[in-house]
């Protein structure tokens, strides 16, 4: 049995077919200079930044597949259907990270076979919280 790394609602990133390399999160404090009279402008913080989390791998998929687990990621973002975003460790059987939206994907082909398709492909998947869940948790606290 495959053991999940983590699952964007339906889409589950194992070892194999469907892997991915790294995690990269940004966040952000929104601080905006006030302009004050005779002095220095002050900050005010105003809230959170959307907080993107993105995720990359490598795919080889005539050799291990994955291609059609990729391509149903991106068939999710076009039904613009937020999803739960959930992580496993060794240590954890499940971590709920929230809901999230699937804002971007992007896909390098390359080494193209007969069929026209890439033997090699390089992915990036962008993902944000999901706005109507209240508090963030997980990755976007």
């Amino acid at each position: 049995m495959a053991v999940p790394l983590l699952a964007l609602g339906r889409h589950v990133f194992e070892i194999l077919p469907l892997n991915f390399q790294s995690i990269e999160r940004e966040t952000e404090a929104r601080w905006p200079a006030i302009e004050r009279f005779g002095r220095a402008p002050g900050r005010q913080f105003t809230g959170i930044g959307e907080n993107p989390v993105t995720i990359t791998g490598l795919l080889y998929p005539e050799e291990f597949g994955g291609r059609d687990e990729f391509e149903a990621i991106r068939a999710t973002q076009i039904a613009a259907t937020p999803v739960m975003m959930v992580g496993w460790t060794a240590e954890t059987a499940g971590r709920v990270f929230g809901r999230v939206v699937i804002q971007r994907v992007f896909d390098t082909q390359s080494i193209i076979s007969r069929t026209g398709l890439g033997r090699k492909l390089e992915f990036s998947i962008e993902v944000a919280p999901h706005a109507g869940d209240g508090a963030p948790g997980g990755l976007f606290r």
